[in-house]
């Protein structure tokens, strides 16, 4: 069943996490400039820690995804430099183990999907690193955020499969299960320095479980929808309101484009990779300025048969979590729900 803990007190756990920082790097959701964000936890001062618990045991992810602690926004691949005829290559440096505090189920799954397009043939070894060094604490969620749809998807809020999960009772006692030898291995460290007790019991209500397979549109039934849906006057009306920002993309847990880049200046240089989206008019700019997808409706109508389409004939599944950061952040209101409730049978109208 594994390793089960508990404390009477929230600031207990982030005490005990403080003092493994010589250990891991460690992040907790923060609200810092008015938005929810995962920051170090070093960052986090006392009168903050009420804060940060409420952010982590709320119903809804914080508006930035995890996903930039395994694939950063930018990313060094390795740096060079000239000595006289001579190149030197310098690789980067090992990062330390981090632990990830407070993620939601949509975004643990949103590693896994992740996982599908980094870890298959040719590994991605800079991803991978980050994923074996990462031990993921998930909050448990009790309700369905305002925004939210992850049962839709499939994904169960009250099972994720992350390396520990956290729940918060009635009482305001908080409980943390192993899921993995790295998390094990965690809740071992934290008993021996912090305020912790073991439990037998691990009392996450019942009645969360994922919604039943025929109240919700199968990925086979939504791709074969989709395949339908090609030609809909629909994509026309979302080009039209598409502002071509790239925000769904980037806040998007489960979206992975980039581009890859040398810098160089005199006799030293770079080459990095950064994000990128395909929601920008020069994604797919070649070579004689020929553009495959020349506007907004193409770009926009590609994004949602990735999701949709393209991902489940290749690997299966739905290359979205239900998180509801498109609904919640888009400024036109454009969402993946925009799309479902469309193939689900109503009106083409946008």
């Amino acid at each position: 069943m594994g390793l089960i803990i508990k404390t009477n007190e929230f600031s207990n756990l982030i005490s005990a996490l403080s003092q493994l920082k010589s250990k891991y790097n460690i992040f907790c959701p923060k609200l810092e400039d008015e938005v929810e964000h995962y920051r170090p936890l070093d960052r986090v001062n006392p009168k903050e820690v009420e804060i940060v618990e409420e952010i982590t045991f709320q119903s809804k992810p914080p508006l930035g995804s995890i996903k930039s602690f395994l694939f950063p926004d930018s990313e060094t691949y390795i740096k060079f430099s000239r000595r006289g005829d001579k190149l030197e290559i310098e690789e980067p440096e090992k990062m330390m183990p981090q632990i990830i505090l407070g993620v939601k189920a949509c975004d643990v799954r949103s590693l896994e999907l992740i996982d599908k397009v980094f870890l298959a043939d040719p590994v991605d070894t800079l991803y991978r690193e980050k994923r074996d060094k990462t031990v993921i604490i998930a909050a448990i969620c009790t309700e369905i955020g305002e925004n939210c749809s992850c049962e839709d998807f499939g994904i169960c809020p009250t099972e994720p499969s992350a390396d520990i999960l956290m729940y918060k009772d009635n009482k305001k006692e908080i409980y943390l299960k192993s899921n993995s030898k790295k998390g094990e291995k965690l809740l071992e460290q934290l008993m021996e320095i912090g305020d912790f007790k073991t439990s037998e019991i691990f009392p996450v209500p019942a009645g969360n479980g994922e919604k039943k397979l025929e109240e919700r549109l199968s990925p086979e039934e939504i791709q074969k929808r989709m395949d339908e849906f090609f030609d809909s006057p629909l994509w026309d009306n979302l080009g039209m309101l598409c502002l071509g920002c790239g925000t769904c993309t980037y806040y998007c847990p489960t979206c992975h484009c980039y581009d890859i880049r040398d810098f160089n200046r005199k006799d030293q240089g770079v080459r990095y990779r950064t994000w990128d989206s395909c929601m920008f008019s020069n994604f797919t700019n070649m070579a004689g300025d020929h553009n495959p997808r020349p506007t907004k409706k193409d770009r926009i109508k590609n994004r949602f048969y990735h999701k949709l389409n393209y991902f489940v004939k290749k690997h299966g599944e739905l290359s979205c979590v239900g998180c509801g950061r498109c609904a919640e952040l888009c400024p036109v209101g454009i969402s993946i729900n925009t799309v479902i409730k469309k193939i689900g049978g109503k009106s083409d109208e946008a």
